[in-house]
């Protein structure tokens, strides 16, 4: 399965599953899914390992030494929902709404909130300012402990 130009196919449905990306796949397997339209490229100077960057999609894919995914970024302009409810590039407000309701708790801090239970980082820079919106989603595949 190769997923086409959107990444409306990915929908969160709990901690590390995207459907068919989800925790315990490897590079190779994600890219398979993800097909071959991407760019390796270093998040940081300290990386070690590179991150699979799908513009077309909106997505970016890190994986650890071992070449395991780690967590998957989506950025303004991919699809990801979760139950229902767009969550990358939608509104903040509208969002924190949508998780609370059903029993999320939300860590807030200077850049966005944490949803732990789900294993979500969302980044709105422009949180607490009218019709803001959420910039990017991490999705982590590792349990803090």
């Amino acid at each position: 399965m190769i997923l086409g130009k959107s990444s409306d196919e990915l929908r969160l449905l709990g901690f590390g599953d995207l459907g068919p990306v989800h925790i315990g796949m490897t590079r190779d397997q994600s890219r398979a899914i993800l097909g071959g339209n991407f760019d390796e490229f270093f998040k940081t100077t300290d990386s070690t390992v590179p991150t699979d960057a799908y513009d077309d999609l909106g997505v970016h894919v890190y994986f650890d030494e071992g070449f395991t995914i780690i967590g998957v970024e989506f950025l303004k302009w991919s699809d990801l929902s979760w139950r229902g409810q767009r969550l990358s590039g939608a509104d903040v407000l509208e969002v924190q709404q949508h998780m609370v309701a059903r029993g999320e708790v939300l860590n807030f801090n200077s850049s966005g909130f944490d949803v732990d239970g789900l294993g979500l980082r969302i980044y709105a820079p422009d949180i607490g300012e009218e019709d803001a919106v959420i910039e990017a989603v991490y999705v982590s595949f590792v349990k803090n402990k």
